[in-house]
C-alpha cells in the first residue's frame, strides 16, 4: 500500500487552519508581499537602444548603414518638437484617448475581455501606446499573463515619465518594417526625406505600418496594396477628428506617395562601406555625409576593370584607387579592389590599406628633401654609373636600374623623371637615411623600424612598404606646395590645420619637375599615358620582381593613386608603373577632371616658381652653356643656387697628332692638335666606352709626358672597396653574374693586371676596368701593374651560394 497522502488528508489537514482568521491574514500578508515583489520588478524605465548609423555619399545618396542594437536599423531620436502630422496619425491609429487615460484605457479593456472570451483566444489586446513600450521593452509571449505585465508596465511608464516621453519613445523605437525601427529611420527609408517634411499622405502611410509591418511590407506588391488601403482609413479618421479638411483629405488620398527603392549597396563600394561605417561608428549623429561621390567612384571602378582586362594576361590580377580633392583632402573615390567577392584574387582584402613595396614612388620626396637641404638643384650633375652600396662594415651590394642599363651623366630634373635607382641612391646618401624617414614619418607613413641597418639605401627603391592612402597623402604634400594634406572622410568634418613638411620652393620645383614630359625622355616615350594635355604631376613606382606597380598623379584640382599587383605577391611578367597603372589613373584623372569644379579654369602649366630664376646650362653638366656646349636648355633656380662655373663636360683639348693621347707641356708645338671634346671624369669612362663615345683621352701622350707621369708609378683599387658579401644566385645567367672591378693607376696609360686568388684573369688599359665572372667562395683580388712591380692592397670577396 502506498504511505502517500491523498486529497482527502490534505482537506483534513488545512480545514480548521484555513477557518481561522490569523491563517488568512497571513494569506493576505503574503499575497501583498507578493504582490509587491511583482510590481517591484516590473520596468518602469524607457530603454535606450544603440541607434544605427546610416551613411550617404556626398550627394545623398545610400552608401551603407551599421546596424543598431540587436542588429536592426532605426532608433533615432525625434526633434525636440515631434512632428505635428506624424504624431497625430500615430494617436488616431493606435490611442484616440491617449492623453485621457494613465497608461491603460479600461473601456478598452472591457471590450477586449468580451471579445476573446467569446473566441475563446487573444484576438483583442486593447492596447495602448504605453502597453506597446512595454511590450517591446519586453518581447514575450502574448499570454493573459504577459498582458497584465505590460498593462502594470504602462502604468509606471506614464506615472514616471509622463504622456509626451512616451509617445516619443513609441515613435522612436517602433517597427515600420524592414528592420527600420522609429519613424525617423522609417521617414528616411521609404520617403529619403526628414520625418518632419512629410505630407498628409505619408504621415498616415507610416503609422499604419507598426501594427502589422510583415504583412504590409511597402517592397512587396501586396504589402504596398495592404499599407495604402490602411492608410486611407486613417486618413479618414483623421478628417473625421477634424485634423484634416475635405480638400486636404482629397488631396492626400490622390496624392502621389513619393515611395522610394529599396537603397541597396553598390558592389563597386564595399570596401568604402565598410572603412566609412567603421568610421561612422564613433560619430554623434545617425546620419553622416561621406565625402565619397558614387558616380567618381563607379567610373574609377570601371577603368580599373577594363584596365585589368588589358594587362591580366601578364600576371596582373588585382587593383585599387583613391581619387582625392586637393584642395579640401575630401576623398572622392576609394576603391579596395577589382571585385569584393572574388575568392581568386582576395577581393575582399582592401588594397588601399595593405603595405606594399612603393619601388621608386618615394624618389621625388628624396629628391626635395635634397633640394631643400641645398646640396642640390635641379641641374645638379648625377652620375647614372654602377656603384657599391655600403650596407654595413662587412657588406655591400651593386643596384642596377629597373632596365639594367646606364644613362651616364644626367641632372637632377632628368634622373627623377626617368626614374634612374642610381642617381637617387646619391641623392639618398647625401640626403641621409634618418632624416629621409623622419620625414616619412611626420608626412603619416606608419610602421617605420628605427633599426639603422634596416633601409640603407634601399630607401630610394622601395623598401620602406607603404599604403595607397599614405602615398596619396605624400604626393598631396607636393600638392599643396609643401603642406600636408590631411584626408577628409565626412563632409562635415572639421579640416584639420595643414602643417609644413617641406619647403614652398623645394614642392613647387618637384613638382615642375614631375609634370615635365620632356624630364622623362627616353625612359617614357612621347604620347604615352604620363603625358597629359593639361598640368598634371606624375610619378610611377615598380617594386623588385615586378611585384607591385604603382602610378600617383595630381592636378591643381585632383590626385589619383593607382596600384596593380596581386594578393600573393606573385610576380607579374613587365608589368612596371608606367605600362600597368598609369593608363587607369590617366583615364580616371580625364574622366573627372571634366566635371569637378567646372567653373574653375584648367591649367595649361603649373604657376612659375616663387623668385626662381631661368639660367641656361648645359644638359649634361649642369653648368653654365659655354659657347663649346653644343646644346643647352634653360632650367630654373632660386635665388643663390645658380651656377656661376662653366661647363667643365665640353672642353678644347690639346691632343698628341702622332698617337691621339692628351699632349703634355713638352710636346713640340708642331705635333699638338686642338679639338672640341666631351672631357667626362673617370666615374664615366667605362659608360662613355661602352657608348663608344668620342671623349677626350685621360693618358697623356709618352713621347712628351708631363712632371705627374714621370711620378712614383702607383695602383688602387678604387672599386668596390673593404670586404664585399655576394649572394650568388645559380640561375642567373653567367653574363649578368658579374663584378665590377675598378682601379686607380698613376701614370693612368700604364696597363695592370687583375688578378683573383693570384691567378690573372684580365689585362686591361685605361680606365682598368673589369667585369669579373664570380664564383662561389672567398676570393682575393689584386690589381698588378704589368710592367712593374707596383701591385695594390688585396680585396676579399665573400660570394655565397
Amino acid at each position: 500500500m502506498s504511505n502517500r497522502p491523498t486529497w482527502a488528508d490534505l482537506r483534513r489537514f488545512l480545514g480548521p487552519r484555513l477557518r481561522s482568521r490569523r491563517t488568512w491574514a497571513a494569506l493576505a500578508v503574503l499575497s501583498l508581499v507578493a504582490l509587491g515583489l511583482y510590481v517591484r520588478g516590473l520596468n518602469d524605465t524607457l530603454r535606450v537602444y544603440e541607434p544605427s548609423r546610416l551613411v550617404l555619399d556626398r550627394r545623398g545618396r545610400y552608401l551603407g548603414e551599421v546596424p543598431g542594437g540587436g542588429g536592426e536599423l532605426g532608433y533615432w531620436p525625434l526633434s525636440y518638437v515631434m512632428p505635428e502630422r506624424v504624431v497625430e496619425a500615430t494617436l488616431v491609429t493606435e490611442d484616440r484617448h491617449f492623453h485621457e487615460h494613465p497608461g491603460v484605457y479600461l473601456p478598452s479593456v472591457g471590450r477586449a475581455v468580451v471579445q476573446n472570451v467569446r473566441n475563446g483566444r487573444v484576438i483583442s489586446g486593447a492596447s495602448t501606446i504605453a502597453m506597446q513600450v512595454a511590450r517591446m521593452h519586453g518581447q514575450g509571449d502574448r499570454t493573459l499573463a504577459r498582458k497584465v505585465s505590460e498593462a502594470l508596465e504602462a502604468l509606471l511608464l506614464i506615472h514616471a515619465h509622463g504622456h509626451e516621453k512616451v509617445l516619443r519613445q513609441y515613435l522612436t523605437i517602433a517597427p515600420y518594417g524592414n528592420r527600420a525601427h522609429g519613424v525617423v529611420r522609417a521617414a528616411r527609408l521609404y520617403f529619403d526625406k526628414p520625418v518632419e517634411d512629410l505630407s498628409w499622405a505619408q504621415a498616415a502611410f507610416l503609422a499604419g505600418l507598426p501594427q502589422m509591418p510583415g504583412r504590409m511590407n511597402p517592397y512587396t506588391p501586396d504589402g504596398l496594396k495592404r499599407a495604402m488601403k490602411r492608410s486611407h482609413r486613417i486618413l479618414r479618421a483623421l478628417h473625421q477628428k477634424g485634423a484634416l479638411s475635405s480638400v486636404e483629405l482629397e488631396q492626400a488620398l490622390t496624392a502621389d506617395l513619393g515611395l522610394v527603392p529599396r537603397p541597396h549597396r553598390q558592389p563597386e563600394a564595399l570596401h568604402a562601406v565598410l572603412e566609412w561605417s567603421a568610421q561612422a561608428k564613433r560619430r554623434d549623429s545617425p546620419i553622416s555625409m561621406a565625402t565619397l561621390d558614387l558616380d567618381i567612384q563607379a567610373r574609377a571602378a570601371a577603368i580599373l576593370e577594363d584596365n585589368l582586362e588589358r594587362i591580366e594576361d601578364a600576371g596582373a590580377g588585382n587593383s585599387s584607387a583613391l581619387v582625392v580633392d586637393t584642395t579640401t583632402g575630401d576623398i572622392l573615390a576609394w576603391v579596395g579592389s577589382r571585385d569584393f567577392f572574388s575568392e581568386e584574387h582576395k577581393g575582399a582584402i582592401d588594397f588601399v590599406r595593405t603595405r606594399r613595396s612603393p619601388g621608386s614612388a618615394l624618389k621625388p620626396f628624396l629628391f626635395a628633401l635634397g633640394l631643400e637641404k641645398g646640396t642640390f638643384t635641379a641641374a645638379s650633375e648625377l652620375p647614372d654609373t654602377p656603384m657599391d652600396v655600403r650596407t654595413d662594415a662587412d657588406g655591400a651590394y651593386l643596384p642596377e636600374n629597373i632596365n639594367h642599363t646606364f644613362m651616364g651623366p644626367m641632372l637632377l630634373r632628368e634622373a627623377l623623371g626617368n626614374s634612374r635607382n642610381i642617381p637617387a641612391l646619391r641623392v639618398l646618401s647625401e640626403v641621409g637615411v634618418e632624416p629621409a624617414l623622419r620625414f616619412f614619418e611626420g608626412a603619416g607613413v606608419e610602421g617605420i623600424g628605427w633599426d639603422p641597418n634596416r633601409y640603407g639605401l634601399g630607401l630610394a627603391i622601395g623598401n620602406l612598404p607603404v599604403t595607397l592612402e599614405e602615398l596619396a597623402r605624400l604626393y598631396g604634400v607636393l600638392a599643396r606646395e609643401g603642406e600636408s594634406l590631411p584626408l577628409r572622410r565626412f563632409v562635415d568634418e572639421p579640416r584639420v590645420p595643414a602643417r609644413r613638411l617641406l619647403n614652398r620652393e623645394a614642392a613647387q620645383l618637384v613638382r615642375h619637375m614631375l609634370a615635365d614630359p620632356l624630364a622623362r625622355r627616353p625612359m617614357f616615350p612621347v604620347g604615352g599615358p604620363l603625358d597629359f594635355p593639361y598640368a598634371v604631376a606624375v610619378k610611377t613606382g615598380t617594386s623588385q620582381g615586378y611585384r607591385d606597380a604603382w602610378t600617383v598623379a595630381f592636378s591643381d584640382r585632383l590626385l589619383v593613386a593607382v596600384w596593380v599587383g596581386n594578393h600573393d605577391w606573385r610576380r607579374m611578367s613587365g608589368v612596371g608603373g608606367a605600362n600597368g597603372p598609369a593608363a587607369a589613373a590617366h583615364r580616371i584623372m580625364d574622366a573627372v577632371m571634366a566635371d569637378h569644379r567646372p567653373w574653375q579654369p584648367i591649367l595649361d602649366a603649373f604657376p612659375p616658381l616663387d623668385r626662381a630664376v631661368a639660367v641656361e646650362v648645359c644638359p649634361l653638366s649642369g653648368r653654365l652653356a659655354s659657347a663649346d656646349c653644343p646644346h643647352r636648355k634653360s632650367e630654373w633656380f632660386h635665388p643663390g643656387s645658380a651656377p656661376t662655373e662653366p661647363c667643365p663636360f665640353h672642353a678644347r683639348v690639346k691632343l698628341d697628332r702622332r698617337n691621339g693621347l692628351r699632349a703634355g707641356p713638352r710636346c713640340p708645338g708642331s705635333e699638338v692638335v686642338t679639338r672640341v671634346m666631351l672631357d667626362l671624369p673617370d666615374v664615366y669612362a667605362q659608360w662613355a666606352k661602352g657608348q663608344h663615345l668620342d671623349i677626350a683621352p685621360r693618358q697623356e701622350s709618352p713621347l712628351c709626358p708631363s712632371d705627374a707621369e714621370t711620378a712614383e708609378p702607383k695602383v688602387v683599387i678604387r672599386e668596390p672597396r673593404g670586404t664585399v658579401r655576394l649572394l650568388f644566385d645559380p640561375d642567373t645567367p653567367a653574363a649578368a653574374s658579374t663584378l665590377r672591378l675598378a682601379a686607380e693607376v698613376s701614370p693612368s696609360s700604364e696597363a695592370i693586371v687583375w688578378l683573383v686568388d693570384g691567378v690573372p684573369v684580365a689585362t686591361v688599359s685605361y680606365p682598368h676596368e673589369y667585369r669579373w665572372p664570380v664564383t662561389p667562395g672567398r676570393h682575393v683580388i689584386t690589381a698588378a701593374m704589368a710592367r712593374r712591380s707596383e701591385v695594390s692592397r688585396p680585396l676579399t670577396v665573400v660570394v655565397e651560394d
